[in-house]
C-alpha cells in the first residue's frame, strides 16, 4: 500500500487529517481482504499488502497512478481471465469499470484460487473494490453438497435402524442427563475453587478469544465475567501493552510456556501484574497427536509486593542520600564558621572604609546564605536540631491558615480540617509550620489559574499490615496532615524524585529544589513518614503521618534570643576552657575569639589529646568540644569520660548537625552551639554556660 513518512504527533495535539489518512491506510494491512480504489480516470490511488500478495501482482509494478489497465493486461496475459484475446479481454473489463456500476461476481484464478470481488463506487466518482479469498469456502461447500447427499441416503438406510435402537438410545439419554448433572456440579465446584483463590484465571482459545475467566480476573476490570466471553484478548488493555503481551499469548498457543511481569491500569487503578501464558494441548486424531487447542493465563496480584519493594528502594536511596548531604553540610558548616568569624572581624575594622565594608559585608550575606542552604541539607538528612513540644493539631491548622491567608493568591480556596477529637502530637512547631508553607507554595505553583487547597488532620492508626509494605513506618497511632492541591499534578517520573534535594521541575531561579526534601527530613527526624500521591491533571496530596505524643518525653530545648547588638564587655571572662576541635581553621579562629575575650585556654586536636590534657590535672572550668572528631573518640564518648573524671566541669557542645545530641547527650548537662556561628554567639554560649548553676536543664543557642 502507498505510505508517506510518518512523522510523530506532539504529545497533547489533535492528530492531523493527513495523520489520521496515514494511520487509517496503515491499518488496511492488517485486513484479512485485498483491497483497491481507483479515482474516476481509472488510476490505481489506494491498495492494501493483501491485495498485491491476493492477486500475485509484482511489487515493483505497484505504484500510485497506476492505470488500472496495466494490471488488466497483465492479468490478460498471464491467463487469468481464460482464453481469448488479451487486448478484447482487457477492453471488456476496462469497458464494465468504466460505468462505475456496483458489482458482486466469483472468479476462479488459473491456480484453483477462487476470488469473491465486490466494487462499489464512491463520492468523487472513484471506485473502491474488495477481494476475497473464498477457495476454503467454496471447497467447503462442494464437500457439503456431497456429504448432505450420502447422509440423506444413509439416513433413509439407518431409520430402521434407528426404531429399533430408540429404547436403547433412550436410556443413553438418561445415562447422560444423570453424567451431565455431574458434571455441572464439578464444574460448579471448580468455579468456586478458581473464584476463590488470589489468582487472576482465563483461558484462550486457539483464535485468541476468551472462554473463561474467574472472578478475581473480571473484578481488576470492574466488569461482569461474561462480559468477556468471547472478546479476543487485549481489547480492554493499552494498546502498547496488548500488543506486548499478544507475543507471549502467540508464545504459548506454539507450544511454548512463558510468563512476563508488566503494569496494568484497572478501575482500582495502577497494577502490577505477573502473567503466565501456559499451552493447552489436547490429542487431535486428525493431526495424528497433541495439538495446542487454547492457553491458560494465570497471573499474580504483585502490587503490595512491588509498592513494598519500591517503598524500599525509595527509604534506601533517601537515606543514603541524607548521609551524604549530612556529610557535605557538616564539613561545609566548619568551612562556613571559619569564612563568618573572619569576614566578621575583618568587617569590624573597615567602618569607615565604605567601599571595602560593602564588599566584605556582601560577602557576609554570601556566607549566611550557605549556612541557610546548609541548615536546609540538615533538614533533609534528619540532622537539625529541633524543639519539639506537645502540639494541639487543631490550633496549629489554625495558626497555619493565618500564615497562610497571608501567602497565597485570592484565587486559591483555603480549608482547614480538623476537631477536638484529633490526638497532641510532639513535633517542633515552627518546622511544622515551616513544612506546611512548603507544600502550600508548591500547590500554589501547580495551579496559577486558582484552585482549592485543603489541610487535613486526622487520627489514624497504622497495623502491622500497612507496616509491612511500607519498611521505613513503625506500627502504632499517628496524626496525618493530609495537604492536598487541585493543581497540575506529577508525572510517575517527577513523583519518584520529588523528595530528592535539589530536584525541581522549577524554571532557573524559581526554586531550591529543597522544599520538599526539607519536609521529608523534618517528618522522618520526628518519628513519622511522608507519602505523595499525585497524577497528572488530577492533583497532588501529601500526607505527614507524625506520631501521637501519649506521654511527657523531656523538656524540649529552647533557643536562646540573640539581642540586636553586642555588648564585648558583658560577655568576657577570666575562666578555663579546654578547646577540642579536629578542624584547624575552626579551632584557630574559636582559639583567637576566646583570648581576646580574656579565657585562658587549652587546646586539643581530638579526643585523645584532650583527655591527656584532663589528665594533667589542669583547672579547668569549661570543656568545649566539637561532637564529629576523627581518631576513635567521638564528642560524646569525649563529654560522658569528662563528666565521669570531673563531674562539676561545664559541657559546651559544637555541631554542625544534632543527630547524635538527641539520645546520647540527652541524660547529660550541655549546652549546643550550632554552626557555622559568628563571635557574638561564641561569646553568649560560653558565658551563659560558665553562669549556668549546675544541674539545672540545659538549653541550646540560636543559630549564628
Amino acid at each position: 500500500m502507498h505510505e508517506s513518512p510518518e512523522r510523530p504527533a506532539l504529545p497533547g495535539r489533535e492528530k492531523s487529517a493527513d495523520e489520521r489518512g496515514m494511520l487509517t491506510l496503515s491499518s488496511l494491512d492488517h485486513l484479512h481482504e485485498a483491497i483497491s480504489i481507483v479515482d474516476k480516470e481509472l488510476r490505481l490511488q489506494v491498495w492494501n499488502r493483501r491485495f498485491v500478495e491476493l492477486l500475485d501482482f509484482p511489487k515493483e509494478l505497484m505504484r500510485v497512478g497506476l492505470p488500472f489497465a496495466v494490471l488488466f493486461e497483465y492479468n490478460a496475459r498471464r491467463g487469468e481471465y481464460g482464453p481469448g484475446d488479451p487486448q478484447t479481454l482487457v477492453a471488456e473489463r476496462l469497458e464494465l469499470a468504466g460505468q462505475f456500476r456496483s458489482h458482486s461476481f466469483e472468479r476462479t484464478r488459473p491456480d484453483g484460487t477462487v476470488l469473491r470481488i465486490r466494487g462499489e463506487p464512491i463520492a468523487d466518482g472513484g471506485f473502491i473494490t474488495l477481494y476475497e479469498d473464498i477457495t476454503a469456502r467454496k471447497s467447503a461447500e462442494a464437500e457439503l453438497r456431497e456429504h448432505r447427499e450420502q447422509l440423506e441416503a444413509r439416513v433413509r438406510e439407518r431409520t430402521a435402524e434407528l426404531r429399533a435402537l430408540n429404547a436403547q438410545l433412550t436410556q443413553e439419554i438418561e445415562e447422560r442427563e444423570r453424567v451431565d448433572t455431574a458434571l455441572r456440579e464439578s464444574e460448579n465446584r471448580v468455579r468456586l475453587i478458581t473464584d476463590t483463590v488470589p489468582v487472576l484465571i482465563a483461558y484462550l482459545d486457539a483464535e485468541q478469544r476468551y472462554t473463561f475467566v474467574n472472578q478475581k480476573h473480571a473484578e481488576w476490570f470492574g466488569m461482569p465475567s461474561d462480559a468477556f466471553l468471547g472478546q479476543v484478548f487485549g481489547e480492554m488493555l493499552e494498546p502498547p501493552l496488548a500488543r506486548r503481551l499478544r507475543n507471549h499469548v502467540k508464545t504459548a498457543l506454539e507450544g511454548r510456556g512463558t510468563h512476563v511481569e508488566y503494569e496494568l491500569s484497572t478501575a482500582s487503578g495502577r497494577m502490577y501484574v505477573r502473567s503466565y501464558f501456559i499451552p493447552h494441548l489436547s490429542y487431535r486424531a486428525d493431526c495424528g497427536g497433541d495439538r495446542v487447542v487454547g492457553c491458560f493465563m494465570l497471573g499474580e496480584d504483585l502490587t503490595e509486593y512491588r509498592q513494598a519493594q519500591m517503598a524500599l528502594n525509595q527509604a534506601q536511596k533517601l537515606k543514603a542520600v541524607g548521609q551524604l548531604t549530612g556529610g557535605i553540610a557538616h564539613d561545609f558548616n566548619n568551612l562556613l564558621t571559619v569564612i563568618l568569624g573572619n569576614l566578621a572581624s575583618v568587617e569590624e575594622g573597615l567602618r569607615e572604609r565604605p567601599e571595602q565594608y560593602k564588599a566584605v559585608s556582601t560577602a557576609m550575606n554570601a556566607a549566611r546564605r550557605g549556612a541557610d542552604l546548609t541548615r536546609r541539607l540538615l533538614a533533609f538528612s534528619r540532622r537539625q536540631t529541633l524543639q519539639p513540644s506537645p502540639l494541639s493539631p487543631r490550633q496549629q491548622l489554625q495558626d497555619i491558615a493565618e500564615l497562610l491567608k497571608r501567602t497565597l493568591d485570592a484565587s486559591i480556596e483555603l480549608e482547614t480540617v480538623a476537631d477536638d477529637t484529633v490526638w497532641a502530637i510532639w513535633v517542633d512547631a515552627g518546622q511544622l509550620a515551616n513544612a506546611a508553607l512548603n507544600l502550600a507554595i508548591n500547590a500554589r505553583d501547580a495551579m496559577p489559574g486558582g484552585g482549592r487547597l485543603r489541610i487535613e488532620a486526622r487520627n489514624v492508626t497504622l497495623d502491622r499490615a500497612y507496616v509491612s509494605r511500607y519498611p521505613d513506618v513503625v506500627p502504632g497511632d499517628y496524626v496525618r496532615f493530609t495537604v492536598s492541591d487541585t493543581g497540575s499534578g506529577m508525572a510517575p517520573e517527577v513523583l519518584e524524585q520529588a523528595f530528592e534535594p535539589f530536584f525541581t521541575t522549577k524554571g532557573t531561579g524559581s526554586g531550591t529544589g529543597l522544599g520538599l526534601s526539607m519536609v521529608y527530613g523534618f517528618v522522618q527526624q520526628s518519628g513519622g513518614h511522608v507519602r505523595i500521591r499525585s497524577q497528572l491533571g488530577s492533583g497532588t496530596s501529601v500526607e505527614l503521618y507524625l506520631p501521637r505524643y501519649v506521654s511527657q518525653q523531656g523538656a524540649g530545648a529552647v533557643h536562646a534570643p540573640v539581642a540586636a547588638g553586642f555588648d564585648e564587655s558583658a560577655w568576657r571572662g577570666r575562666e578555663s576552657i579546654l578547646l577540642v576541635e579536629d578542624d584547624a581553621d575552626v579551632r584557630d579562629f574559636v582559639a583567637r575569639t576566646l583570648l581576646g575575650l580574656g579565657y585562658t585556654v587549652r587546646q586539643a586536636a581530638n579526643g585523645r589529646a584532650a583527655l591527656e590534657i584532663l589528665n594533667t590535672g589542669a583547672l579547668l572550668d569549661l570543656l568545649l568540644s566539637d561532637m564529629t572528631m576523627p581518631g576513635g573518640i567521638s564528642g560524646l564518648d569525649l563529654i560522658v569520660e569528662a563528666k565521669r573524671r570531673r563531674p562539676s566541669l561545664k559541657i559546651l557542645c559544637m555541631s554542625g548537625y544534632s543527630e547524635q545530641l538527641t539520645a546520647g547527650l540527652k541524660r547529660l548537662e550541655y549546652s549546643l552551639l550550632e554552626k557555622p556561628f559568628l563571635k557574638p554567639d561564641l561569646a553568649r554560649a560560653v558565658r551563659s554556660t560558665l553562669d549556668r548553676p549546675a544541674g539545672t536543664d540545659a538549653g541550646d543557642f540560636a543559630r549564628a
